[in-house]
This record gives C-alpha cells, sequence and structure tokens, in this order.
C-alpha cells in the first residue's frame, strides 16, 4: 500500500480546526464568565501567546518537510522471493 505523506498534512490541519474552535471557546469562556480583574486577562494573554508559540515552532518543522514524498507499507509483505 502507497500513500502520500501529505495525508498527514490535512490531518494536522484538521486537528488544528478544533483545537481553534475550542480554545476560542475557552477564551470567550474566561473572559466572559471569568473574574473581571487583571487575573483573567493575564491568564488569557498567556493563553494566547503560548498558543501562538507552540504553532510557530510547529509551523517552521512542517516547512521542512517534502509533503510530496510517497510512503510504502506492507511492500515487501507478499512477495514470494527465495533468496538463496
Amino acid at each position: 500500500m502507497v500513500f502520500s505523506l501529505v495525508i498527514f498534512l490535512y490531518m494536522y490541519y484538521a486537528f488544528l480546526v478544533i483545537c481553534a474552535s475550542l480554545s476560542l471557546a475557552g477564551v470567550y469562556h474566561m473572559l466572559r464568565y471569568g473574574f473581571k480583574n487583571i487575573t483573567t486577562i493575564v491568564t488569557t494573554f498567556v493563553f494566547l501567546a503560548m498558543a501562538f508559540m507552540i504553532l510557530s515552532v510547529s509551523f517552521g518543522f512542517i516547512n521542512s518537510i517534502d509533503w510530496n514524498v510517497e510512503i510504502a507499507i506492507f511492500a515487501n509483505l507478499f512477495t514470494n522471493k527465495l533468496d538463496i
């Protein structure tokens, strides 16, 4: 079975969409229902800064990969060659 490596990139994009929607819901709830003081604002800022930092690092790693590579799994499993 041969498949392209770009499938993993699309799965990563789907993960980013899910993570972004949950993060937006979390930030909304922190700002809407949290105590109205500096702690809520600082915590929200730290959360968003860490999320941005993680996305920046992962973007750097993702840029260094050639996504057109094809991967073969179980390629030699069903061959009947005998090397004598």
